[in-house]
């Protein structure tokens, strides 16, 4: 099978998955506690008959099957709904946020992906040697280390006690900036600390991958044969060995979509930062089904979109891929 062929299968099993992840977004956001109605207009009694006429309104009072399929029927025509809460279009206020996420994600996923492949291949050249011991310390630090405490304290170290890095935000607001470049240094100091939290444990889990990944390929017996050749030891660790070692780490950069937004959700919220997660944790708070749900189905996108570069990328690192 070639990889076209692979590819068109892929995006055909999109759409049965698609549908089922719908399912279950939309059961478990119906299960949860919690009535939208009463967070919008409260729980006082004299309020009853507008509660009934906001639920009508709204498609509150039909059966859960009737509002699943009423849901779903807009969504294949791209319609997301509106917002309970802004009576705005679902997916103008999703789009808004998307860029912000993604300009944090892609950030601490470069910095995460050079600072693992150097440090994991030093480690692995050098194992069992002081500095393998302190990268991979280091290491289980950052993997252990709770996102949101790691958060906080950085919040209380370096913007409340050093002043370093702003405490929340894109921008400084209310500043008037009198060059584009004072305006970029100004949004580098508040993006620099968020992603440093994702950095420092997303590198963890990436190290840990790319050490035991090339520990594994330096032992196998082109290596030797490639040493015994003569050839200098950076061109068999950089040339022969890492191209195979990596191979793991793309299959898995791919998955990762779904850790990076969940990490990325928890630092959002705690920096105010405007993007998807911390827009999550607001309208989860108001109970905006329509939103959540939403927000919901374009971050399942995401991840089955990212799956499928991941295993266009695999094919392309190791050319000796086929897909059966």
């Amino acid at each position: 099978m070639t990889l076209r062929t692979y590819i068109i299968r892929r995006l055909i099993l999109i759409v049965p998955t698609f549908f089922f992840i719908s399912m279950v977004i939309f059961t478990l956001i119906h299960l949860a506690p919690g009535d939208p109605v009463i967070a919008m207009v409260g729980r006082h009694p004299a309020l009853r008959e507008q509660m009934d006429a906001i639920r009508r309104d709204l498609g509150l009072d039909k059966p859960i099957p009737v509002q699943y399929l009423l849901w779903v029927s807009k969504i294949v025509r791209g319609n997301l709904g509106f917002s309970y809460i802004g009576s705005r279009p679902v997916i103008s206020m999703i789009t808004e946020r998307i860029p912000r996420t993604v300009e944090l994600m892609l950030a601490a996923e470069a910095v995460s992906v050079m600072i693992a492949i150097v440090l994991g291949v030093i480690a692995a050249v050098k194992h069992y040697s002081l500095t393998d011991a302190a990268c991979s310390l280091a290491a289980l630090i950052g993997y252990s280390a709770p996102t949101f405490w790691v958060a906080l304290i950085s919040v209380l170290v370096f913007s409340a006690w050093l002043g370093w890095f702003p405490v929340s935000g894109t921008t400084t607001v209310g500043v008037e900036f009198p060059s584009p470049f004072h305006w970029l240094y100004d949004h580098l100091r508040h993006i620099i600390l968020p992603t440093a939290i994702l950095v420092l444990e997303w590198t963890a889990y990436l190290f840990r991958m790319v050490r035991s990944s090339m520990l594994e390929v330096l032992r196998q017996d082109y290596i030797t044969t490639a040493r015994a050749k003569g050839l200098r030891e950076r061109v068999v660790i950089y040339k022969h060995a890492l191209r195979n070692a990596l191979l793991p780490v793309v299959t898995y950069e791919g998955y990762s979509m779904g850790f990076l937004l969940s990490g990325a959700a928890v630092v959002e919220y705690i920096f105010a930062w405007p993007g998807l997660g911390d827009f999550m944790v607001t309208i989860a708070d108001k109970r905006d089904y329509p939103t959540l749900m939403g927000l919901g189905m374009i971050i399942a996108l995401m991840v089955l979109i990212a799956n499928l570069c991941a295993d266009i990328a695999y094919a392309i690192v190791d050319p000796r891929i086929r897909y059966d």
